[in-house]
This record gives C-alpha cells, structure tokens and sequence, in this order.
C-alpha cells in the first residue's frame, strides 16, 4: 500500500506530463474541443499516441526488470547503436508476438474508453464560454505543472531516489515509473561525460587515492609525484625461465549459483565437467563480477578497471588505446595475443577496442560457415573451442594468450544436439539450464583436448565469467548477479597441487593473480591484486556497479552506494534487512571507499596509459 502512495505520484507526473499540451490545445480559447473538430480529433491522437509510447514503455519493463531487477532506464540505450544484434536476440529469446498481441488488446481498449470519454462528456456537453474556458486554462495547466514537477518545495522537482522509502529493495522498485526512470535518463544525456562528472562532483573526496592506495596496498607511488595512477611496480625474486601459455575462458552468464563446486542449489548436475576440473586446480570459492553485463567482464578480467557510470567505456575514446592489462603485458612478453568469440565481433565496439588495446587478432562469427550459426549469438560454444583448439595448433613452439569468450548460455538458448544429459522438459526452465549444462560440456570438452595435445603441455588455463546469475534477488544489486568462478587449471608438469581458497576477490584481481602464477616482473595499472600472494598488505574486497550504483563488499558485509539516493547496508546472513541506520558509521565508511575506488578509477582513466608507455620506450 505505501509503495501504492508513493508511487502514485511518479504515475500522476507522467500523467500530467502527458496531459499538459492536450489540455493546453483542447482549451485553448476559439479551438477548444467542443468548438473545433480538428482540433478534437487531434487532442484524441496526440493522446492515443502518447499513451501508446507509454504503455510500450511499460510492457519492456516487465522482461527488463525481471533481468536486471531494476526499473527500465538508460541501460536498455546502450545498444540503440546496434539495433540488428539487439532486437534479434529480443525476437529469439522472449515471447515477442504473445506481448504485442497484449499490447494491442490494452491500446485499443484504452482508445475505446477515450472515444466513449470524449463523446458524452465533451461533445454532449455543449460549448463552453470563452471566459469559463479561460479560466479552466490557467487553473489546470498551474495544476499540471505542479503535478508534473512532484513537489512544492522549491529547490528540487520529483526525483526517482524519493521512491526509496522502505529498507525492503522490491517495496522502493514497485513504487518507480518506468516511464519515468527511462525519460529522465533520456533527458539528462544518459551516460555522457558531463553527466558523470557532475555526479562525482557530488561524492567528490580529495582523499580518495589515498583512500585507494590504502586499500589495494599500495601507499607510494613509484612513478613519480606527478603520476597519481594507482600503479605498483611488481617484480619477482626469481623470475619463471618457461613461463606457460595463457587460455583464458570467459564463460557467458556462468554464475556461482548453479555450480555444484561453488554449493549452487540446483536440484539438477549442472556444472560436472566444471567441478571435475575444480578437484585438480586452484578453485578461488569467493569471487565477484565488477558488472552484469559481458562488456563489464571484459574490462575488469583482462585489464583490472572497474567498470564506469553511462556509456560504455568500449564505445568511448577514452577506451582506445589507453588501458595497460594482460594483453599488452604478455604481448610485451612475446606472447602471441588472440582473441575467440562466437557473435559479432562489433557488438559493444568489441572488436575495434580490443584490437586497440593489445590483442593482435580476433576471430569471430565471420570465420565460420554460414550453416554453423545457430541463432543472433552465432556459433555454438565447441564450434567456437574447436576453431580456437586448431588457431592455437599453428601457433606451435610460441607463446599465447588466447581469450575465449563463450556464448551459448544466454538467450535465446539455442544450442546444438550434443552428448550430455538434458534438464526434464517438465522444468519450466528447462531450456535455460539446458544452454547452462552444454555450456559446462563444451568447456570440459575443449580443456580435455588441450590436455590430450602434447602441444599444450605448458599452458595454464583460468575459466572464469563474465557476470553471474539472478537468482530470487533481494536489493537492487543483488550479489547473485555478481557471484561468479575462477578457476586456475595447470596441463603439464610442474603445476601446484590442487586447493580451495576462500578469500575474497573479484575480477579485477585476475590479472595480477595470472601474472604471479607466470613470475613475470610487470607494471600493475589494475585496481586488484595476486588472490595468492599470501603477504599482499591489502584489504580483501569485491567493487562492483550498474548504472548508478556502487557495490562494495568487505567482510560480510554489502554495501550499496546510490548516487542521488540513500544508500545501504546489509549483512550476508540477512540479505533483506537494510542496517544502514543501525550501522551508520559502517556504512558511511564502506560507501567512502567504494566511491574513492570509482572515482581514482575514472581520474586514472584520464591519463593515457600507452602513450606514456611509448614515450618510455
């Protein structure tokens, strides 16, 4: 009920949005509606039109939020640059005609209620006096203002983060307008500079790198006073004389929640071939995705930078040629860099980034047969690994770092007939964890090939994702979506022996990890450190975010930093209960240094990493 009352004011404002230039045309004096009939039948259409972007926006909401547990908002803008790839894969996953069908039956009965409206109260009503129509013109245009700017008070208008009124997340979600979330995001530029600076504006600390630097364990800088990257210089007692090649597996969509390894709760086996290799390498139990979306996984696995507030940082300039991660280190190294997907190498910029940013080549859903691609997401996942396996067999007596980015398990989840034991058809998800299972399959299968080509006998492969699972979400960042493996796996002699560790990390802690595994000095421009550099003076943390809220856990805590908004904090062992005003100190605490961390991330951002790198050299 309260979230009813609250809300009903983010409804009465788009209400009257909408209704603020039909009433100003319906009375205006000499064209009112009763007067004029083109004027009446354009107030109907102009109504009619805008109530249909209204109710569309609506009906995108509901598979939205059952997505991200979020209101639609600017999120859903980030691929109008790739219409094609994102409407084909709406049209394969989702119930496409049963919505629209939905859709028509509401807009016609909604333009049949306003007809019926129209024609006895208006047209029966006889005309009205100008004077009258005069009045009623200013009275409730005054009154449309007022209810489309929410609130009397003078020094702010309506604003989403005052739906936040309950420490339960769904009460605070059920409250927002969707079409109000959307258009403000619309409205304010979504995701351009100028608007994330104005809101780091407003968290502003001058302590932040300080703050930072503390945090990851890194309290000089060895690059200069001037330089105020977070950077150390790492190098190793003894360095590796035959350091391994490098696969690294971002598997789509691969949360923790269903891995049998990582205790997921699926009445099904749906990770076997996962787990048997978890017995014979390093399992890291304990890990977390930076974001919920592929493009955020491969920002922060392969380069250790959080992910940024609005656009892209793969569509953006500032991403072009100016981040120092695995690829550029071990190319450095001599390695031979090569990148594997099954989709269109251009979705997100994808390729034109990662060729800017260390990768030599990429191989994409143009390097297979036309008849192999099964859906929007193109090759299957073995298609993909079986490319992969013979590119990597040319490259026999070299070095590699081969990143293969996985995805069949998202929908539409489409796969192949393949040999592994399908969910029961009566699971009403049985599709969904179907694409999970071959997935896992098309994984386990790959690594055994690896392991049985004496080519590979020195190669160390990391599985990994590049986001998690919803799954019953709790809060708006719900750590399901972000729960995710790793996974370090040794083919060859000479690998450590298998263990589980628990501490806490998160993708941005892969590169350093993977370059103490191959014991070679580098420079760490990321914001993580070794997960198994048991003397790394740094404080275990996980950092993520989506849109514009930040994700920061420490201990067993989880802490939800809301730029215009209150913000939260809630405990592992109650997930539910908002204990930002019982534990205020804390809160305040851990908010701080979630935002110093995103913050020295973006200032760190506006320095170009490679250009100093090759004024060095």
């Amino acid at each position: 009920m309260q979230s009813f009352l609250v809300g009903m004011r983010f409804d009465i404002a788009i209400a009257c949005y909408i209704a603020l230039p039909i009433t100003a045309l319906g009375l205006f004096p000499f064209v009112d509606i009763v007067r004029n009939c083109v004027t009446r039948w354009t107030s109907f259409t102009l109504l009619i039109a805008l109530g249909a972007i209204a109710f569309f926006v609506h009906l995108v909401d509901i598979e939205f939020f059952r997505f991200f547990n979020s209101r639609l908002n600017g999120t859903a803008l980030l691929w109008s640059d790739s219409p094609d790839f994102a409407l084909g894969m709406i049209w394969e996953t989702y119930p496409v005609i049963r919505y629209l069908l939905l859709y028509v039956a509401v807009l016609c009965l909604f333009a049949i209620l306003v007809f019926l409206l129209q024609r006895r109260l208006i047209v029966r009503g006889g005309r009205s006096p100008v004077p009258t129509n005069t009045v009623w013109l200013v009275g409730l245009l005054a009154l449309f203002v007022l209810g489309a700017r929410g609130r009397i008070e003078e020094k702010s208008p309506l604003r989403w983060g005052m739906a936040f009124f309950s420490t339960y997340e769904f009460a605070n979600q059920l409250a927002l307008n969707p079409v109000f979330t959307l258009v403000r995001d619309i409205v304010y530029d979504v995701g351009s500079r100028e608007q994330v600076e104005e809101l780091l504006a407003g968290i502003y600390d001058p302590e932040a790198e300080t703050i930072t630097r503390r945090l990851l364990g890194r309290p000089n800088m060895p690059t200069g006073d001037q330089d105020e990257r977070i950077v150390s210089r790492v190098q190793f007692d003894s360095t590796a004389h035959d350091p391994p090649s490098v696969v690294l597996i971002i598997m789509e969509s691969f949360g923790s929640i269903r891995i049998g390894a990582l205790g997921g709760g699926s009445p099904y086996d749906l990770s076997p071939c996962f787990d048997s290799l978890a017995e014979q390498g390093i399992l890291f139990s304990n890990i977390y995705s930076t974001g919920m979306h592929t493009y955020t996984g491969i920002v922060s696995t392969l380069y250790g930078y959080p992910p940024g507030f609005g656009k892209l940082l793969m569509k953006q300039a500032a991403g072009r040629a100016e981040l120092w991660g695995l690829p550029h280190i071990l190319n450095e190294k001599d390695y031979r860099t090569l990148f594997f997907t099954t989709h269109d190498p251009h979705f997100d910029n994808m390729q034109g980034f990662l060729m800017a940013n260390g990768f030599e080549r990429m191989y994409s859903m143009f390097d297979y047969g036309e008849e192999e691609k099964l859906s929007t997401l193109g090759v299957p996942d073995h298609i993909m690994f079986d490319n992969a396996l013979e590119t990597l067999r040319s490259y026999s007596g070299e070095r590699f770092f081969a990143t293969c980015l996985t995805g069949s398990n998202h929908g539409p989840w489409i796969i192949p007939d393949a040999p592994f034991d399908r969910v029961p058809k009566t699971d009403p998800k049985h599709s969904e964890l179907d694409a999970f299972k071959y997935s896992d399959w098309a994984l386990g299968r790959f690594v055994r090939q690896l392991e049985n080509d004496s080519l590979f006998e020195n190669t160390l492969v990391v599985v990994t994702a590049d986001n998690g699972l919803l799954d019953h979400p709790v809060t708006d960042i719900d750590l399901s979506q972000f729960r995710i493996p790793l996974l370090l796996y040794w083919i060859g002699d000479g690998g450590p022996e298998p263990e589980r560790v628990d501490r806490l990390g998160s993708q941005l802690d892969i590169e350093a990890t993977v370059m103490g595994r191959l014991r070679l000095d580098y420079d760490n421009y990321t914001f993580g450190n070794d997960l198994l550099d048991s003397v790394a003076n740094c404080t275990p943390l996980a950092h993520f975010s989506e849109w514009y809220k930040i994700g920061y856990v420490e201990e067993d805590y989880l802490a939800v930093a809301r730029l215009e908004n209150r913000n939260s904090l809630y405990r592992f062992s109650e997930p539910a209960v908002d204990l930002a005003d019982s534990l205020s100190e804390t809160t305040s605490e851990y908010v701080r240094r979630a935002q110093a961390i995103y913050q020295s991330a973006y200032h760190n951002l506006q320095r170009p990493i490679l250009r100093d790198k090759r004024a060095e050299q």
